[in-house]
């Protein structure tokens, strides 16, 4: 049923030339130029290559209803075929929109935009403020390889770059396309994006090591809409269920599915209100349509006069039986104690995801590589990510002393299993105050930090904070699995001795050290 194996763990070219589509009909642009009295807000548009990003930015450049944009493009093909394509889209209107572009080729939104995508934003409102014609909205079109998170961090680090001043930097949609005929084998892939033809630049080491499902995950759970696409090639149960899975990783987004990228204008667009007057499609307050939105339920000339049984695949999450927990503690764990829990951690067989098979192994046993058996309660885990405090195995000499300020950032998806350093913890300075003092410009964070995450006096932030998202699991077993790999007592105040021995005879704790998988297993004997 499962086996256990090895844990696996924009250069850019502008166009130099605005393509204006005419003048604006009078009434469409009088309502424009109403919208663009303040600085036009960000639509991020994210998937994979093959999600229908392309055709979704061409449904909107053809159903502006008279507004102005700005269209930032990103191919990393040898030939940029997406601004092509747009460029076809707007010689084939002839509605009077206008559209400016900027095109990024062979353009990487992954490990370090710089100041490159900032830069092609202004290089953007330089064309409108030269046409005399302000953006109403800002599309940009990401890479099939971007995680739109770390896009939006560039445009929080970017407030005194020029372009903050003419764009709403803060003001940033992200649109997820997910593809719903390959979501399930895109799950259950061991690929990297290196591994998927044309998907990134082979000389892009950076890019090319990106696992496809966390890049999957991560792009669904930034989402603030979600498109599940290309349903006409996908069969029922495949939509569904890849339905159910995207609002489990993220419940709080608005989902739609649909084909050829067709969704509402509002729902991409956050300057556009709709025409329509909202309606249900349905009256029936309980059912699943409150949650779960077909695109045609809400399009303009949507008519209401069809069928709409009850018997229909309107299930959301919680109806395919996935939920999730979190699970929190204030001790950090022991590393030869989580290591034989990872060790053992269940990776699926399976070549395409199956809730419904998943449901029927949370009571199952696992088969490893050398034919034992063991029962584990992982078994039936989809997601899980989180932050992690691991304690060092050695304080002396050159040890991993730097695991005490590290914070771990957990991630698992589908196949694939990662450890990987997420930075400082807070508690690293010295108390509440210099936290405060290096958030003096952020005061809103700092009161979060504080809030959220400041769970001791002691250590601060320092703290386990996982969540599993899955389908039949069982808690208390996941739980007791994790307790277990906690310092104990004893080992908390041996921790503590070790601690306060370091800082008085130590300057510099050290910032590097040796892998999370070290054979070192400690000294908290």
């Amino acid at each position: 049923m499962l086996l256990r194996t090895s844990l696996k763990m924009f250069l850019f070219v502008m166009s130099s030339r605005a393509f204006p589509m005419g003048s604006m009909r009078p009434a469409l642009r009088s309502l424009s130029s109403s919208l663009s009295a303040s600085k036009p807000p960000i639509t991020l548009l994210g998937g994979f290559l093959g999600s229908g990003k392309t055709t979704t930015l061409k449904n909107i450049l053809e159903n502006q209803r008279g507004m102005k944009i700005g269209v930032v493009v990103n191919d990393v093909a040898e030939v940029n075929i997406d601004a092509a394509l747009v460029k076809d889209a707007r010689n084939a209107d002839s509605s009077g929109m206008s559209v400016d572009t900027v095109q990024l080729s062979n353009g990487c939104a992954c490990c370090s935009l710089s100041s490159e995508l900032l830069d092609s934003l202004h290089t953007l409102s330089d064309m409108a403020e030269k046409s005399g014609e302000p953006y109403d909205h800002v599309v940009i079109e990401l890479s099939g390889v971007a995680d739109p998170n770390a896009v939006k961090s560039t445009f929080e680090g970017g407030m005194d770059h020029p372009v903050s001043k003419l764009i709403d930097l803060k003001s940033t949609k992200v649109v997820t396309l997910v593809d719903s005929s390959t979501f399930g084998i895109d799950w259950m892939s061991w690929n990297s994006a290196g591994d998927r033809d044309n998907w990134v630049d082979p000389a892009d080491e950076c890019a090319a090591s990106l696992k496809v499902t966390e890049l999957l995950a991560e792009q669904v759970e930034s989402a603030d809409t979600i498109v599940v696409n290309k349903i006409d090639l996908s069969d029922e149960a495949r939509t569904a269920q890849a339905m159910e899975v995207v609002k489990s990783l993220n419940p709080n987004a608005k989902v739609f599915q649909t084909q050829y990228g067709k969704t509402p204008l509002e729902e991409l667009l956050s300057s556009v209100k709709s025409e329509a007057k909202k309606t249900e499609c349905c009256s029936n307050p309980t059912c699943p349509s409150k949650v779960e939105v077909k695109a045609e339920c809400t399009a303009d000339d949507h008519s209401h006069d069809h069928s709409h049984s009850h018997s229909h695949s309107h299930s959301d999450a919680d109806a395919a039986g996935i939920t999730s927990f979190t699970y929190k503690a204030t001790r950090p764990f022991r590393m030869d104690r989580l290591l034989n829990v990872l060790n053992t951690w269940p990776v699926p067989v399976k070549d395409e995801l199956d809730i419904k098979a998943m449901s029927k192994y949370s009571s199952s046993s696992v088969t490893m590589l050398d034919g034992d058996t063991v029962d584990n309660p992982f078994v039936s885990i989809l997601r899980s990510k989180g932050f992690c405090w691991m304690a060092p195995n050695s304080w002396e000499g050159k040890g991993d002393q730097w695991r005490h300020e590290t914070a771990m950032y957990w991630s698992h998806a589908g196949k694939h299993f990662g450890i990987t350093s997420a930075g400082k913890w807070w508690g690293s300075l010295e108390g509440k105050e210099q936290v405060q003092m290096f958030l003096e410009d952020k005061p809103e964070e700092y009161e979060r930090i504080m809030r959220d995450d400041w769970v001791t006096d002691e250590f601060g932030d320092r703290r386990q904070e996982l969540v599993f998202i899955g389908v039949g699991y069982d808690e208390q077993k996941i739980r007791d699995s994790l307790d277990e790999c906690l310092l104990t007592d004893g080992e908390m105040e041996s921790y503590r001795a070790q601690l306060n021995n370091f800082k008085q005879t130590t300057v510099d704790a050290g910032v590097g050290g040796a892998s999370l998988f070290s054979e070192n297993t400690g000294n908290y004997n």
